[in-house]
């Protein structure tokens, strides 16, 4: 997958071409992301009041999180060969809606800003009304795909 462009995602594939490494890799990022979101699920139902100061995102450090690694998922599991038809179908419209911003997130991670009106801000990203929605919908999907997969290899393992 092109990163610039979520519109190149792979049409077929199976998750059968990725190596055990590999497998192991994604659902260590996986639980690593479920774990930031549910993080983020324990602030946001603490409720949150927000306001016009440049700090009122720092309680949300977990919805960027959550969000960066859900951006390193999503490239990596849309590599070629690892989902089926059926799985990128189910998400292709929610992936194509929340990659800008989950790569927004991961920039806000990754580099440190001059200064604080450099970022985006928690209330503009989850100022659409879907956006958590798709969010969690592509959380789940990934982690659907990756226990499926799981799941397939154990049961192959006990089948001689």
């Amino acid at each position: 997958m092109n990163p610039g462009n979520a519109a190149e995602m792979p049409v077929s594939g199976s998750s059968r071409n990725a190596s055990v490494d590999r497998l192991t890799c994604l659902v260590r990022h996986w639980t690593w992301a479920d774990e930031a979101k549910t993080r983020f699920e324990q602030e946001l139902a603490g409720g949150w009041e927000y306001d016009e100061a440049l700090a009122a995102d720092h309680p949300f450090g977990a919805y960027y999180h959550w969000c960066a690694l859900l951006c390193g998922l999503s490239e990596a599991i849309l590599e070629p060969g690892f989902l089926s038809r059926r799985q990128i179908s189910a998400i292709h419209q929610d992936l194509e809606a929340s990659l800008p911003r989950l790569r927004a997130c991961r920039q806000l991670l990754v580099v440190i800003p001059a200064s604080l009106e450099e970022h985006p801000r928690i209330a503009d990203l989850l100022g659409d009304d879907e956006a958590l929605g798709r969010l969690r919908r592509l959380h789940h999907a990934f982690g659907e795909a990756l226990r499926e997969e799981q799941t397939s290899r154990e049961l192959d393992l006990l089948d001689p």
